[in-house]
């Protein structure tokens, strides 16, 4: 029984080859770039440092094959390594923001005391006002 289901697995899957493997790097980097649901915790897991990973193995190959490679697969390699870094730097980015902001509000939280509010000043510039004040 087992050989069957070994046997009929194979036959789903694709050939390996150069393309397939790549195809394989790249998937990976997906999904950790989007983000895997850690079923135990319920907790989406990015990886960055496994997708930089991957983008530097993937460099790797193309130095190591370059002049080897076919044009279908030279293209597919080049084509797959600009959207895996665009992809890893939007990630970043994003994240990078997402920081700044929470910084931002951290600060704001801190610098605002008790029983006053901001109000926004007509230069754009933030001005703490005490709420009588502000009634």
């Amino acid at each position: 029984m087992e050989e069957t289901t070994a046997q009929e697995e194979a036959q789903q899957l694709p050939p390996m080859n150069f393309i397939t493997f790549l195809g394989d790097l790249v998937s990976t980097a997906h999904l950790y770039l989007e983000g895997i649901r850690n079923p135990e915790t319920d907790e989406v897991i990015v990886n960055l440092g496994l997708v930089k990973r991957i983008i530097d193995s993937i460099e790797m190959l193309e130095e190591k094959t370059k002049g080897n490679l076919t044009a279908p697969e030279a293209n597919f390699l080049t084509n797959t390594l600009y959207e895996l870094r665009m992809g890893y730097i939007r990630v970043v980015s994003s994240q990078e923001a997402a920081a700044q902001e929470a910084a931002a509000a951290d600060s704001t939280e801190e610098e605002t005391p008790a029983g006053e509010t901001e109000v926004e000043a007509p230069s754009n510039e933030t001005e703490t006002v005490s709420e009588s004040e502000a009634q």
